[in-house]
Parts: structure tokens; sequence; C-alpha cells
């Protein structure tokens, strides 16, 4: 996806991965407060990454993984501070959305904090889940979109 200096790539080489890990580092771990053995779950090595990129500087990222129900699961959505609130992180949804319909999966899902639920809802995800708590003070709900 290019446009005016955006492009969202599949995250592949090592040097994408680091790029991509250390976007989610400093806005998970640094300023959320996520720990890092929470933040590096184990599951990247399995997971889809997209690493979104303007006039070539990495500024956000997303990864999802694959579940034994034909479901993906999106998570570490992650904007650099000052490029938020220009429409790039849902961007990144639409290219996981996008390779999750090449996969023919029914539906993603996502467990976002809860004041972003107005944010997901309006991409069309619907709530499906509760509240829970994650790494002590992080409230977290559950959502779903359907996928044709």
């Amino acid at each position: 996806m290019e446009d005016s200096g955006v492009h969202i790539k599949v995250v592949k080489s090592l040097e994408d991965q680091a790029l991509a890990r250390a976007i989610r580092h400093q806005i998970f771990v640094n300023e959320q407060g996520i720990p890092a053995d929470i933040e590096e779950d184990g599951l990247n090595e399995s997971a889809i990454h997209v690493l979104l990129s303007v006039k070539d500087k990495a500024i956000g990222t997303a990864r999802m993984c694959l579940t034994d129900n034909n479901e993906g699961e999106i998570a570490r959505v992650a904007i650099i501070t000052e490029f938020r609130g220009r429409g790039y992180a849902g961007l990144l949804l639409e290219e996981l959305e996008l390779l999750a319909a090449r996969k023919k999966l029914k539906r993603v899902f996502l467990h976002p904090h809860h004041y972003l639920e107005r944010f997901y809802a309006d991409r069309g995800y619907e709530l499906v889940g509760g509240e829970t708590t994650s790494a002590g003070e992080h409230r977290l709900i559950t959502m779903e979109k359907k996928l044709s």
C-alpha cells in the first residue's frame, strides 16, 4: 500500500523485525509500563507482522496470530506517538484484515484497552467479552470482526 509516502509491508527481514520490536518496546514497555516479559510473549516467531512507514521512516506495526479455529488474533497495534491520530492504525488493521481474508479466516479478534472501544467499533469490531486486567492496571476488552 503506497499513498503519499505511506507504505505497509509484511515483515520478512531481520531488519524489519528489529524495527517492529523497537516500536512495540517504545510504546508498550516504555510508554505504557507493560513488563517486557509480557510484551515479548513468545508468539512473534509464528505471527504475521506488518510494518508501516511514512517517507521511509518506520512509525507503526501490528501482528496477527493464526488460531487453530481458523481465526486471527490481532495484537500489538502500535503507532509512534507523534504520528497518532492520522489514521495509520486503521491502515494497519485493514492490511491485517486483508491478509486474514486471503487466508479465508472466519473472523479476527483482539483485546484492546477499554478506552479504544470506539476506535475499533468505528472499524466494524463488536464487543464480545467483558473487561479483564493485564499487568495489574491495564483494562482490556475483547472485540471481534467477522470476515466474509
